[in-house]
């Protein structure tokens, strides 16, 4: 399980390859056993397809968990953000009230974490535009390569 409570991938493809290598290895029993002899250039054509298509799949599951990854950190930039302002508001808020050294402090911690947030909030732009440049490759780039290998 990963940090968010979701099954990993590399769990997903410990079963892949299990059923893998037992497949290849009954294909070698069925094979020993009718005394049939492999084609080396069928086995090395094979094993390199088989790397090629373990990438792509590889790409096409990292593109999907950084897109979930991107959703979440948004999700939780603007709350934190929503947060921290709402403190820096009430500091400055109080700050109005007490006249002592204080609520000088108060005051410039208020503004220093307002602008904190505004400044966090400024990587949201950036963050979705990441977002759209990763959808866009994988939907496009994985789905017609998906496509050329079905």
């Amino acid at each position: 399980m990963d940090s968010f409570g979701q099954p990993r991938p590399e769990d997903n493809q410990s079963v892949v390859r299990r059923m893998q290598k037992k497949y290849w290895k009954t294909k070698q029993v069925f094979i020993k056993a009718t005394g049939k002899k492999e084609d080396e250039h069928l086995v090395a054509s094979d094993a390199e397809l088989d790397a090629k298509l373990e990438v792509f799949h590889s790409v096409q599951e990292t593109c999907t968990e950084l897109l979930k990854i991107i959703e979440k950190y948004q999700l939780r930039l603007n709350v934190i953000s929503e947060e921290e302002n709402e403190l820096g508001l009430f500091l400055k808020f109080q700050a109005e009230r007490d006249a002592t050294q204080a609520g000088k402090m108060m005051d410039a911690t208020g503004k220093a974490l307002c602008s904190s947030a505004k400044q966090r909030l400024a990587l949201c732009t950036p963050l979705s535009r990441l977002k759209q440049e990763v959808a866009t490759f994988s939907q496009r780039a994985v789905s017609d390569t998906l496509m050329t290998i079905n």
